[in-house]
């Protein structure tokens, strides 16, 4: 892995077009969202296409979900019918040079935002991951979490998972301080996808970040406000909206 990765970092990268990638590093995310009950734990992987330039993050589920020729096989049953039953990760990040354009769900509805560079502070670790030797840097978001991340100069791409970029090489793995977020890189590999961010159709442009994060805290607190109302039954016709609010309401956890 370690030489066919040396090799288009030579060459990938001069011949490569913009709307190219010439990486697709996949990524396995752990998240506790609920920290007062650290057994139940949110699993999903994303993919990440980069080039030196450009960067597309998104679940590759995500992305079927919001293709117009594709045709949802699963659904949930809610009082305004069945629906599409959403995808476990909806949200995604663009990358275009210097912008960073997230996108993130708040009920039946997704924000895009663009969000602030992070500021890194590197460390004095070093560890092997899948045969790159990899440095550990520190960040404070402007939310005010602690995050680390492992990143590898053999792979000189200033890019990563979410938001996790502009250090100088690839990040590799990321994690919060008391560990309730942790991603994991699982597979390396060239490629010649397009990059391209996900095409939801309908997306709410904020004006700023704080639109988001005020929009996400009402949602917690009244989950119907962005759910239209809507009320959820299971396959034998129980209703389970309030399930579904309990869990709204006993998130702590954000990746933002």
């Amino acid at each position: 892995m370690k030489i066919i990765a040396s090799t288009f970092l030579v060459f990938g990268f001069m011949t490569a077009s913009a709307q190219n990638a010439v990486m697709e590093i996949n990524y396995e995310t752990k998240i506790i969202q609920d920290s007062i009950n650290k057994n139940q734990i949110n699993i999903y992987t994303s993919t990440l296409l980069c080039n030196t330039l450009e960067s597309s993050y998104y679940s590759r589920e995500a992305k079927a979900f919001y293709s117009r020729n594709s045709k949802a096989t699963n659904t949930i049953s809610t009082n305004y019918g069945a629906i599409a039953k959403y995808p476990k990760s909806v949200g995604s990040v663009y990358k275009s040079r210097n912008s960073l354009s997230v996108s993130m769900p708040v009920g039946r509805y997704i924000f895009t935002y663009e969000e602030p560079d992070l500021t890194w502070e590197i460390l004095n670790e070093i560890k092997d991951i899948k045969g790159f030797k990899s440095r550990l840097a520190k960040t404070i978001t402007d939310t005010g979490q602690t995050f680390y991340a492992w990143f590898t100069d053999e792979i000189a791409i200033p890019d990563g998972p979410f938001r996790f970029k502009g250090l100088s090489g690839l990040v590799l793995e990321v994690y919060n301080k008391n560990r309730t977020i942790e991603i994991y890189a699982t597979d390396i590999k060239k490629s010649e996808e397009i990059i391209e961010p996900l095409n939801y159709t309908a997306d709410i442009k904020t004006k700023s970040k704080k639109q988001f994060l005020e929009a996400r805290k009402t949602y917690q607190e009244n989950p119907a406000v962005y759910n239209g109302n809507m009320r959820v039954f299971d396959e034998h016709g129980n209703e389970r909206t309030k399930n579904m609010t309990d869990r709204v309401k006993s998130m702590n956890t954000f990746l933002d």
